[in-house]
């Protein structure tokens, strides 16, 4: 069973993605938690498909709206493929009839339970938005395959090919490849967006050296300036240049804070001197082939939910984390020797100095410093190779005919076409995948308190031939601290309150987080692409997972003997069925709310008992 049933045009395609993302969002955080999905037809079927392929779907989204698609599982969950298009009906209406994404926003906001919360009013023409991109992406990478204007270049074929894959996004938020650009930009869609597939040059600026704040985990300040951007643009001794994204330039050369420095000459507009470099999946982390650092930049532009600055605490706090990952990684601790990270031991920025009025104010000094601010994060690809890094959301994403990409990488590990790996070989593949990635994710909380975010835009894959290797981790100024253990990290740390603060949540916040990422935004994802076209599969792969989880709570059991703080309740009671917390993504963008207020909604365990022991899906 496979949907779209036939080849669509890019807009088809790019309607069903979008329509999808909405959909995961309304049954995940709306419909399981308050009981508004059954999967029968409807008694009137007039304008729905006349198929048995399929199970029925219903969501009675109000007493004046009911939606209706067709799914290729029954999951408890609410992770399933579709199979349809989908359709909605108003009480008064004939027929069912097939949705068009402006009609459904409009009738979600109008019918949902939040219709008396001030919904988003930005939030229709950000969904639109982000279907638009998809279809704009998926039209140029037609034209371009026809054109042949550049190599073809597979999404798992290396590591910049795999950030520049992700066609749709992330799978579980309704706006997912909304960028609000400015308006007068046109071209920046282009330029910047690394579905592009091309090289962009950074844009740069020069400052009074007086100014620069570079902090280091080590490398020398000197050799860090000239790998952060291209310091013979300007090479007077008393300035220094820093690269910014080209979108990020603009903004800030129009900011009414930067007009006096610039009419003075304080700072330089050098245009686009800087580096060549590929823009990555999160659209301000750039890569280099061969250098040493990725840089990440600012970028004040509102990517799916968030303003993606680099803020002036998380600068601070991605070097705290820094220096107690290189601990961790130096002290070799048994329940680590799987984990990889992607360090991020320098951040660079400039404000005014103390000798400048502006220098004085100390908003003026935070404005500057989250405006030029820069992460410089190891180029990891030269430790691998970049054939054998690939993003994990891009491993687990949908080609331009939705089609899951991983079963190219499981067939090449046992040498078989995409279509022709078994069932056996899917299972066993994916049991390597759970090795290199779940003991090191729950070790760091329990053993060390750390919360690390494993969605799956932030795991890089290392593989040896399609095989699963190792698991990178990475974006260390999202990494927390739990109040009950991982706090003690920071003895010794001189830090602003405000800094702390934003390290620091409690356990209960710490294993929402994980769990929820570790295993509805990573491993729910990777199990239905690998079921694709063979539901049944997915019983097995849960348990596979169950199993690899009982494996890591035994393990870390036995080493509490030497450290008792790491006692696993949480884990046990995810094991004996406890509900999985489900972030809200939809209703964050609803109320527009930033992403440190997301809630969380309760989902079934996929180990709960349905018909037998430990089984998720139930099939037809």
């Amino acid at each position: 069973m496979q949907f779209p049933l036939q080849t669509r045009t890019p807009g088809e395609i790019a309607r069903h993605a979008s329509q999808h993302a909405l959909l995961n969002g309304i049954i995940k955080e709306v419909g399981i938690p308050q009981n508004l999905l059954s999967h029968h037809w409807p008694a009137h079927r007039q304008g729905l498909p006349h198929t048995d392929k399929g199970w029925p779907l219903q969501i009675a989204w109000s007493p004046t709206l009911s939606l209706f698609v067709l799914v290729d599982r029954h999951s408890a969950l609410g992770v399933h493929a579709y199979v349809s298009e989908l359709y909605l009906r108003r009480p008064t209406d004939p027929r069912w009839r097939p949705a068009q994404t402006a009609e459904l926003v409009a009738a979600l906001l109008e019918d949902g339970p939040w219709r008396d919360a001030f919904p988003n009013p930005e939030f229709r023409d950000q969904v639109l938005l982000s279907q638009r991109v998809m279809e704009d992406i998926l039209s140029r990478a037609d034209q371009s395959d026809r054109r042949s204007e550049r190599p073809e270049r597979h999404p798992l074929g290396d590591y910049a090919s795999s950030e520049q894959g992700l066609w749709f996004g992330h799978p579980n938020h309704p706006t997912p490849k909304a960028r609000q650009w400015p308006e007068d930009l046109p071209d920046a869609g282009v330029a910047c967006s690394p579905e592009s597939g091309i090289a962009t040059r950074l844009h740069q600026f020069s400052f009074p050296a007086e100014g620069l704040r570079i902090n280091s985990n080590g490398p020398s300040p000197q050799e860090l300036l000239q790998q952060a951007a291209d310091q013979a643009a300007d090479s007077a001794d008393d300035r220094v240049v820093l690269a910014m994204h080209p979108i990020q330039a603009e903004l800030f050369r129009r900011s009414p804070q930067v007009a006096p420095y610039l009419a003075d000459g304080r700072i330089r507009d050098l245009g686009a001197s800087g580096f060549e470099a590929v823009p990555t999946a999160s659209m301000r982390t750039w890569y280099l082939e061969d250098h040493p650092w990725f840089i990440k930049g600012s970028l004040n532009v509102r990517i799916t939910n968030c303003v993606r600055k680099n803020a002036w605490y998380e600068l601070a706090s991605t070097l705290v984390i820094d220096r107690i990952m290189a601990q961790l990684v130096e002290a070799g601790d048994p329940a680590l020797k799987r984990l990889e990270v992607a360090r991020e031991p320098a951040t660079l920025h400039w404000t005014p100095s103390d000798g400048d009025a502006d220098g004085q104010d100390p908003e003026v000094r935070r404005w500057f410093c989250e405006q030029t601010g820069i992460i410089l994060r190891d180029n990891f690809c030269r430790r691998f190779g970049a054939e054998r890094c690939l993003l994990s959301a891009t491993v687990f994403a949908r080609d331009t005919q939705l089609t899951p990409m991983v079963l190219d990488l499981v067939g090449r590990s046992y040498g078989v076409g995409p279509a022709d790996s078994s069932d056996d070989q899917r299972l066993d593949w994916f049991r390597a995948y759970l090795k290199t990635l779940v003991e090191p994710v729950l070790a760091l909380y329990f053993r060390h308190g750390i919360v690390v975010e494993p969605h799956l835009q932030n795991c890089v894959l290392v593989h040896q031939q399609g095989r699963p290797q190792r698991m990178l981790l990475r974006d260390f100024e999202g990494t927390k601290l739990t109040a009950d253990l991982g706090v003690d990290w920071l003895a010794g740390e001189t830090l602003d309150p405000r800094v702390r603060q934003s390290m620091v949540y409690s356990r209960e916040k710490g294993w929402n987080r994980i769990a929820y990422c570790l295993l509805l935004n990573h491993l729910a994802e990777a199990i239905l692409a690998l079921s694709w076209q063979r539901p049944a599969l997915a019983d097995d792969l849960w348990d596979a997972t169950a199993d690899e989880l009982a494996r890591v709570r035994d393990r870390l059991s036995e080493m509490s003997q030497a450290s008792p703080g790491s006692a696993t309740p949480e884990l046990d009671a995810l094991l004996a069925g406890d509900a999985l917390p489900c972030k809200t993504n939809l209703k964050l963008r609803l109320m527009a709310q930033a992403d440190r207020h997301a809630e969380y909604v309760r989902l079934p365990s996929p180990w709960r008992a349905v018909s037998s022991p430990r089984r998720e899906v139930a099939h037809g």
